[in-house]
């Protein structure tokens, strides 16, 4: 009988040595909490595995998230391999050294001396034989990772574990649930398949924070009573749902909470065009004592405030004054694709988001008003 994809995908990292889990770049609470249920899960399974997010800060990460075994950078994908022809003579000392930036390697051998034609240069394996990819409807949501290692994902098998409609179905198993509220549901049921057993405390605490922050404590129009007994289920395994949403949402400073009332003040829509921006000066940040960790969550309080926006632009002053600049986040929601949108300007990105820098001599003003502009006229050619 053929397995489904689920069954393919526990037989592939049951097969597996060294598993790479990534996610998209900038991460959503969902997946963060996506990446540590997963790392926890393998890790009892006696899996070596390497949890990967692109940039990442733990000090934005929150508080009841096991993040201790995330990593900001890859490291090298695969080894170098010096090779030398010992069959006609064996080796007999080996050393090596770093001197000036350089590695090196002396070797003598037995007898006589080897020459040229006795070494040869070759890459070694990959240090990782499965990438299991969460919350990323398509590769370019890798960010850096993509970016920095093409060849290594195109190489390497890949699950990918996502509940977005626009998911491009790029990996060689596919775990796309649509009826899913957030990649660690999907995890969820996974897991009970697999082993039960293993959903301790944090691993059912993380898997539930995705759920609560992808549907904003369940808030949102796709839950399904399916959704509310994975929660109830998961709570029982000891998941900390008071935590979860203290974290979530009790624990904002005072400077994020003036930097965000900033940001609502100046919100602007279109309803024709589905359009929603708002826009934030250096001056804002001072003013209110927050750096630029406060940005995360303000397009969610936009669209919170804003429930019709399909498209929401959020655009600030570069805090280093000796740095000029414009940062402009583009965040769009079906039926419209971030990554689609940004083509008029020149960039990529993922469905869901994309980010770019305008030149240093815009104004904030001009540079938000040619924005809007261009993708006033874009949406409207996606309308015919």
């Amino acid at each position: 009988m053929a397995l489904n994809e689920a069954q393919q995908a526990t037989e592939l990292i049951a097969r597996s040595k060294r598993i790479l889990v990534a996610t998209r770049q900038p991460e959503t609470t969902d997946a963060l909490a996506a990446a540590v249920a997963v790392s926890l899960f393998l890790n009892k399974q006696h899996k070596t595995v390497d949890a990967v997010i692109p940039g990442f800060d733990p000090k934005r990460a929150p508080s009841f998230l096991k993040t201790e075994s995330l990593k900001s950078t890859l490291g090298a994908v695969r080894s170098f391999e010096i090779s030398v022809d010992v069959s006609q003579n064996p080796l007999d000392q080996l050393h090596y050294d770093v001197k000036d930036g350089r590695l090196l390697i002396d070797i003598v051998p037995q007898n006589g001396e080897w020459s040229p034609k006795d070494v040869s240069f070759r890459h070694g394996t990959d240090r990782y034989d499965l990438i299991l990819a969460l919350d990323c409807p398509d590769v370019h949501a890798l960010g850096d990772l993509f970016k920095d290692h093409a060849d290594f994902l195109y190489r390497t098998p890949i699950i990918n574990i996502d509940r977005d409609s626009g998911n491009e179905h790029w990996g060689q198993i596919n775990l796309v649930d649509l009826t899913a509220v957030s990649t660690t549901e999907i995890l969820y049921r996974l897991f009970l398949d697999w082993n039960r057993n293993l959903i301790d405390e944090d691993i059912a605490t993380a898997l539930l924070a995705g759920m609560i922050a992808k549907t904003q404590s369940f808030r949102t129009s796709n839950v399904t009573p399916q959704t509310l007994q994975t929660a109830s289920e998961l709570v029982a395994m000891g998941a900390k749902r008071e935590d979860i949403v203290h974290g979530l949402w009790r624990t904002r400073t005072v400077p994020t909470l003036r930097l965000w009332g900033r940001a609502l003040a100046r919100l602007e829509q279109d309803r024709d065009s589905g359009l929603v921006w708002s826009a934030l000066t250096r001056q804002d940040f001072m003013e209110a004592g927050a750096d630029d960790r406060a940005l995360d969550g303000i397009v969610r309080e936009l669209v919170s405030y804003s429930p019709d926006a399909k498209v929401v632009v959020l655009a600030n002053e570069s805090l280093d004054i000796q740095k000029a600049g414009i940062r402009i986040s583009i965040h769009a929601q079906p039926p419209y694709s971030a990554q689609e949108l940004g083509r008029v300007f020149g960039v990529t990105g993922s469905r869901d988001i994309i980010e770019f820098d305008l030149p240093p001599t815009t104004s904030l003003v001009e540079g938000m008003a040619m924005v809007i502009d261009r993708l006033r006229q874009t949406i409207k050619a996606i309308k015919k």
